[in-house]
């Protein structure tokens, strides 16, 4: 009986097996696009993922992975009781939740607003504008906020001429507490324009007789935005905030060590900049692994519990 069941899998494998290697071989030119990319992600997503024992060991850099003693969930149980690493949680959570609530909906107003443009011209020489600030590096976008707030720039300046020469010159990047501000502002600066690109391609994908049947029917453009263009927009919106969702345990990196300073760096440490000072900077790779991987896991239980709900709610989802 068993032999006869194994015999007619063989068969049905052999057919299968030819098909694949048909496709394989009419498609080669486009795997072999593919393959870079495969190969980049194996090597710099994936291989690395053999590092994970770290955050069980006490590591030694020179005795290795087979000779550093193991530790069990010593340095997660370190994560979760030490302060420094408590403010850091805190803060990310704090920072990266605001960023994504606050700042989410502005690409689809900026989407929304670009499609009732009607000159062609003037359009996209918005859009190209809205776009460029997202082709700067973080650190440049740190040096122009620095060179735009510091005591003699121009922010300042506008100060001293609205309430007068005598006016107290002051750097706001130097206070704590205007840090979520800075983040969340710098954040919109450059990337509303560019994170509204896949809207304003979900808006040039719905069907354009539904709005000559709205125009037929009496409605403004008011209107149809309401009934028509937030609609066949909505699914996109859910997979982008499904997708984003992950980054309530990951603050940026490059913005947030940016914006640190002396001032600063004591109340504003975030989880990312303190895998970065404790792995890199003093060395203690197993607690930065630990740390990488938990921020790993909860990433994923948010995005898993986001898509649920989201199912749930409006039957859509990433899987």
């Amino acid at each position: 009986m068993n032999t006869a069941y194994s015999t007619e899998t063989n068969r049905t494998a052999l057919p299968q097996r030819k098909k694949w290697i048909r496709k394989m071989v009419r498609y080669r030119f486009l795997y072999l696009l593919i393959s870079g990319a495969l190969i980049w992600t194996f090597i710099f997503s994936y291989l690395p993922m053999l590092g994970i024992v770290m955050a069980f060991q006490d590591f030694n850099i020179f005795k290795g992975f087979l000779g550093s003693d193991f530790v069990g969930f010593n340095h997660f149980i370190t994560i979760f009781t030490d302060p420094i690493f408590l403010k850091a949680i805190v803060n990310t959570l704090y920072y990266s939740g605001v960023i994504l609530i606050v700042g989410f909906p502005f690409p689809i107003v900026l989407a929304l607003l670009f499609n009732e443009i009607r000159g062609t011209l003037f359009k996209r020489i918005v859009q190209t504008i809205s776009y460029l600030p997202y082709f700067l590096s973080w650190i440049s976008v740190v040096a122009l906020f620095y060179a735009f707030f510091e005591m003699s720039g121009p922010f300042n300046d506008l100060k001293a001429m609205i309430f007068g020469a005598d006016m107290e010159r002051t750097n706001i990047l130097m206070d704590p507490e205007n840090f979520l501000g800075i983040l969340l502002g710098s954040h919109l600066w450059k990337n509303v324009g560019w994170s509204s690109v896949i809207f304003i391609a979900a808006i040039a994908g719905i069907d354009s007789q539904l709005y000559e049947a709205a125009v037929v029917d009496g409605c403004g453009r008011w209107k149809q935005m309401i009934y028509i263009t937030i609609p066949g927009i909505w699914p996109t919106v859910m997979i982008i905030f499904i997708l984003s969702s992950g980054s309530l345990v990951s603050a940026n990196f490059e913005q947030v060590f940016g914006f640190q300073n002396l001032y600063t760096v004591e109340q504003t440490e975030v989880v990312n900049t303190v895998v970065y000072r404790m792995g890199v900077q003093q060395g203690n790779y197993s607690i930065a692994t630990a740390f990488g991987l938990a921020q790993g896991i909860v990433s994923f239980l948010i995005v898993y519990v986001v898509n649920r709900i989201a199912k749930k709610l409006s039957n859509i989802g990433i899987w």
